[in-house]
């Protein structure tokens, strides 16, 4: 079986970590699942970030931010 995960150790801050308990309480996702997805989600938006300013053409950005959109919340209806 490959190894797809390494353990790390890591500071949360209390409120985030309760907000995490509380959405793990209602069974749906794992804490690890959470930090996963949430890592995942902050890099797509400092990327999506970067490439937005570096395209000052506005039909651009907008499509730029769109495609963050659709990616991280599909049911948006726009």
């Amino acid at each position: 079986m490959a190894v797809t995960q390494t353990a790390i150790s890591a500071r949360i801050q209390n409120e985030i970590l309760w907000s995490i308990d509380q959405e793990t309480q209602l069974g749906m996702y794992t804490r690890n699942r959470i930090l996963n997805q949430g890592a995942s989600l902050f890099l797509d938006l400092i990327d999506t970030r970067r490439e937005y300013r570096a395209h000052p053409q506005q039909d651009i950005r907008r499509k730029i931010v769109k495609g963050f959109l659709l990616r991280w919340f599909p049911e948006c209806d726009f």
